[in-house]
């Protein structure tokens, strides 16, 4: 297969993706009200943002070491960070406070439910288009689910964050005792 093929093919791919995907969207019947709010569309895009970061990072260090382990980082990145070192966060998710859930037992998100909820964005061409498509969808929601959330059965929530962490971190610090404690009262010397 020629590059300009497979370019024609992934074209194609995204303009029947694009044509389907809200009308389909729209058309799934939502299993139950979710318990839970809906996370805050400006969180949600920061975390985004901040993990697309990081796997631009891994693009253009492959283009500049040319070594497809960085691509197979940022694909694999991509594909679980939702569950990848914080079971329900992404690194940009952590940042921002937010977690996915599991409608189905109110647990965070593992890897497969990662997976499940971030495999469209793999695909060369469909990923481009999912985005701005998933993006609109979320913000539509009433439950701010995205085609992968439904897929899934998951949930972005409001969640532990950085600045709670370090809050909860600064909070023992404080407690801790430094140095020797007296129970007595000082001596006073003449």
């Amino acid at each position: 297969m020629t590059a300009g093929t497979a370019f024609m093919f992934a074209s194609a791919l995204s303009a029947v993706f694009g044509i389907v995907y809200l009308p389909w969207l729209m058309r799934q019947p939502k299993a139950f009200v979710s318990p839970y709010a809906k996370a805050d569309i400006r969180k949600r895009a920061s975390a985004a943002i901040a993990d697309g970061l990081l796997v631009a990072t891994c693009v253009v260090l492959y283009s500049t070491r040319d070594s497809m382990l960085l691509i197979a980082i940022g694909a694999a990145y991509l594909l679980l960070r939702d569950a990848l070192f914080i079971p329900g966060q992404s690194i940009g998710k952590f940042l921002f406070g937010l977690r996915v859930v599991s409608l189905d037992d109110g647990r965070p998100c593992g890897r497969w439910h990662s997976a499940r909820r971030n495999f469209i964005l793999l695909v060369p061409g469909l990923n481009v288009v999912a985005v701005v498509l998933e993006t609109l969808a979320t913000v539509r929601d009433p439950q701010g689910q995205r085609l992968g959330d439904i897929l899934a059965n998951t949930q972005v929530v409001e969640g532990l964050s950085v600045k709670e962490l370090a809050t909860s971190l600064q909070q023992v610090l404080l407690e801790v005792p430094i140095g020797r404690q007296r129970d007595e009262q000082p001596v006073e010397v003449k």
